[in-house]
This record gives C-alpha cells, structure tokens and sequence, in this order.
C-alpha cells in the first residue's frame, strides 16, 4: 500500500494583516469549512500547520479543538511566520516554535509531533531545536530551485511590507539546489545523517520533487495553470514512494472574505468555483494512484519504519 498526506500551511489572513485586534479571521471560519467539506466528500483527514499568535484569540482556539476533535492532525508552523525563520539566532528560533508549541499543547491537549518552518526557511539550527523538543519529523525542506522565483513572486508581493527585507534572509540556499530528495533521518544537519538513534534524531520529510527538481504544491497551479500542474503533480506521484501535497488557505479565499482589506495574492483573480475544482481534481489525481490518504505524522511512521 502507497500513502499520501494533505497539508495546510495555515498561513492565516490575520497574519498577512499583522495580527490585528479585534479582527474576526475568516481563515478559520467560513474558509476552513471549505476545505473540510472536500475532505468528507473524499473521506480523509488534513494535517494542519498553526501560527501559534493565531490561538491567543478564543474563537480560533476553538475551531482548532473541533478540527482535533475529528481526528485532523494539528502541527507547530512558528510562532509569528518569520519568513526568516532559519537566519534568526538560536535563542529566537527556539521561542518561536516553542511558544507556538505550547500554545498549541493546550489548545489540543497534547502536544504537536510535526513542523513546517514558515516559507520552508529552515537550517540546522531549526532541526536541533525540534529533536531538543522531541518532534518526531519536519517537512521544512525545499529541494528545489523553484524556490528561486519563488522568492522573486514573495518580493514582488510585499514590495511595502514589514517583512520585505526578510525573505531573502536565508541559510538554506545549499540545501535547495543540493537537498535529499527522498525522506531520510538526521541529528540535525539539513543532510542524511550516520549513526542515528530514536533519541537524538527526526524524520525530514522533504517538499515533493520530480528527477528535475521541480517541486510541486498546489500554489503552482495558479502559476502554470492546470495542464502544466497536473504534469508536475503526475511526476512526482510517479517518482516520490513519501509523497505529500500543500495548500495554504489563499487557495479557497476569494475577494469577499476580505471585507475592506487588500492583500497580494495571484489566487485572488481565480473564481472559487475554479479553486475548488482544481483542488478536487489535484485529490483524485492523488487518489487515482491508489494511494491512501493519511496524516503527516503517519507518512512519518511509515517512512521511519522503512528507513
């Protein structure tokens, strides 16, 4: 049997907007329950990566409970999303996912087994941190030199913001040109390591790529379009036994959840009704495969288990 993960990089709009008072954040409302309609229509659970500022309000905390509740996989995406997250010092990388980490902890009653760094900006220290924390595997790696021009579309869309200087604030350029492409367990380089024991290791679940190092998550689809994602997505499932596929919450938003606010999002020219085909269909491309959709935690175990 072959598996597949759905994960939500829960990049919030509260987020995008500062995190601002007051502010009812239709991420986790009325778009969440998008998403959750399409995962009972095709019968799987998501793993779902949380800000950890994102649950000081109660309401989110709430909806974070429910979704635990039904058996979604609740995982640690940083504190704030520093975009720098892998170039900051030691001691503010480690408040950053462990005060999400604790937050989260009590949202959901026990504590989060998986990490995604915030626009895949990890290094070194990042994953000594999560093995001090004892999280069982991280999904922060880009293999790709698509994170190039990925970058440059970042740039591009926060030309004024606070967070403009950042994004290129990074200590993984190697790794993305020369990462493992296949899952593998480390001590804490962003490289496979030796002489690994249960105690002092973490399972690294790289970003899907195919032998091209093309990486594919579902934000493409709105950049190539579907004929050039659906050849990506088809690669990758071919060539990747730990296969995992990324959405964001831009991917169901549309211009009326954001009220008076503005935001730069490509997605945002794309009908809803579009971006919910296109999600469906990228599922059933998965599902046609014959493979099982599970947890991130549980492709993991899989994938440990193998290794």
């Amino acid at each position: 049997m072959k598996y597949a993960a759905i994960s939500i990089n829960f990049d919030s709009l509260g987020e995008a907007y500062g995190f601002p008072p007051g502010y009812k954040d239709p991420s986790f409302f009325d778009v969440a329950e998008r998403f959750f309609k399409i995962a009972e229509k095709y019968r799987f659970k998501y793993s779902i990566y949380l800000i950890g500022k994102d649950l000081e309000k109660p309401e989110n905390r709430e909806c974070v409970k429910k979704w635990a509740s039904q058996g979604h996989e609740i995982g640690n995406h940083s504190w704030s999303h520093p975009p720098n997250l892998g170039a900051m010092n030691k001691l503010e990388i480690h408040q950053q996912v462990e005060m999400a980490h604790e937050i989260i902890t009590k949202t959901i009653n026990h504590e989060p087994k998986g990490f995604i760094a915030p626009a895949w900006s990890t290094s070194p220290e990042v994953v000594k941190i999560l093995i001090e924390l004892k999280y069982t595997y991280d999904t922060s790696g880009f293999p790709s030199w698509l994170m190039f021009p990925a970058l440059l579309k970042l740039l591009l869309n926060h030309m004024n913001d606070r967070r403009f200087f950042k994004i290129l604030h990074r200590k993984d350029f190697l790794y993305l040109l020369f990462g493992p492409r296949d899952s593998y367990i480390t001590t804490g380089s962003l490289f496979k390591s030796s002489n690994v024991s249960d105690g002092n290791s973490i399972t690294m679940l790289p970003l899907p790529t195919n032998k091209y190092r093309i990486a594919c998550w579902h934000t493409l689809v709105f950049m190539f379009g579907w004929k050039i994602h659906e050849k990506i997505l088809r690669s990758c499932l071919r060539e990747n036994n730990t296969f995992y596929y990324v959405i964001h919450p831009a991917d169901l938003i549309n211009k009326n959840d954001l009220l008076n606010h503005s935001i730069s999002l490509e997605r945002l020219g794309t009908p809803l009704w579009l971006k919910q085909r296109y999600l469906e269909k990228s599922i059933e491309a998965i599902l046609k495969t014959g493979r099982k959709i599970i947890t991130m935690e549980e492709l993991a175990k899989e994938q440990k288990e193998k290794d």
